[in-house]
């Protein structure tokens, strides 16, 4: 008799699961213009399919809760967003997608000058006069390109930056460069035409960035290069990222996006919606207060106090520390590439 009760409260647990209602997600894909897409890639949760000749997907036998839907076709801007099923009925969806404009990745090559250098101009090669060009990072700086739409940063040594250019009526284009001692690259970077101009708080978004990247702190950032390794994982599946950020299903943190846009008691298991190569830096940690800049605990407004530690004295004139408090709680900065 003991061990039957032991196998009826065994299987209990199975039986009510199996019990559980679960439904459908139906939805369709369109382009801007309102034509179907035709095999998009759609990951929900961990479910994956693709759309039909009609545009459309479903995906059945999901338990009632929240899941995380990421859409994404060669040549349009990624679709991510959340969707709720419920167990009275089935999920109905509808998703636009957006073209991407063409952007060229930047050509990269070693030089034997040291520093950063290169050239700017549109996809039909003519030289963008007056570009702006940003270096973020230990010795980077702000600079036009000129007549021929060159630029140079010769001091730039060894490190990583995030390097970005605008010019008006293009898109913007940012990407990392890391540097070792006494090494150089030259750039190529071609324009597309676009409408949208960064705005103040991107422009404050870099200058943060700049300073995190010049406290060097690499144990809490992965660069394009490490990233690189990983391919198509999604972050969430990164063993660093894990270990920092939390290994439960429960875990949560604060997103903050291309260092703007803030995303509080983020599910870390939604990270997945991001692969690794979509990704140019990522940055986290599981206290925002351990940020030695204290860009990120200004920009989400917490406070950190208490507790006073060793920076490094070109970070911090003066003394050179900063006084932070213990747990201000986790955070994770995804740089997309762009």
């Amino acid at each position: 008799m003991p061990g039957r009760a032991t196998w009826t409260l065994l299987l209990f647990p199975a039986l009510l699961a199996a019990q559980q209602p679960v439904q459908s997600v139906t939805g369709i894909v369109r382009d801007t213009a309102g034509a179907p897409l035709v095999g998009a890639d759609v990951l929900l949760g961990e479910r994956r399919t693709s759309t039909g000749s009609s545009g459309a997907f479903r995906i059945d036998s999901l338990r009632p809760g929240r899941y995380a839907i990421t859409i994404r076709m060669v040549g349009f801007d990624p679709v991510r967003s959340r969707v709720v099923v419920v167990a009275t009925e089935p999920t109905e969806l509808e998703y636009f997608m957006v073209a991407t404009p063409q952007l060229l990745a930047p050509l990269v090559v070693e030089s034997r000058r040291t520093g950063i250098y290169g050239a700017v101009g549109d996809t039909s090669y003519t030289a963008a006069v007056g570009a702006r060009v940003q270096v973020a990072g230990p010795t980077g700086g702000e600079t036009l390109t000129d007549s021929m739409g060159r630029f140079a940063f010769p001091n730039a040594d060894r490190g990583v930056y995030m390097v970005r250019v605008t010019y008006p009526g293009y898109s913007a284009r940012q990407f990392m460069v890391e540097l070792k001692r006494g090494e150089g690259r030259e750039l190529g970077v071609l324009l597309t035409p676009a409408k949208r101009a960064p705005s103040r708080s991107e422009e404050d978004a870099l200058r943060d960035l700049g300073a995190r990247l010049t406290a060097g702190l690499t144990r809490e950032r992965m660069t394009a290069t490490e990233l690189k390794r990983h391919e198509s994982r999604g972050l969430c599946d990164i063993p660093r990222i894990r270990s920092e950020l939390g290994r439960t299903s429960s875990a949560t943190t604060t997103l903050i996006l291309n260092g703007v846009t803030v995303f509080p008691e983020f599910d870390v298991s939604l990270l997945c919606t991001w692969r690794a190569d979509e990704v140019e830096l990522v940055e986290f940690s599981p206290d925002v207060c351990r940020d030695v800049t204290q860009s990120v605990a200004a920009f989400l407004g917490t406070w950190c106090s208490s507790r006073a530690r060793n920076v490094p004295r070109s970070i911090m004139p003066g003394g050179g520390r900063v006084r932070t408090q213990g747990a201000g709680g986790s955070y994770v900065i995804i740089w997309e590439k762009r």
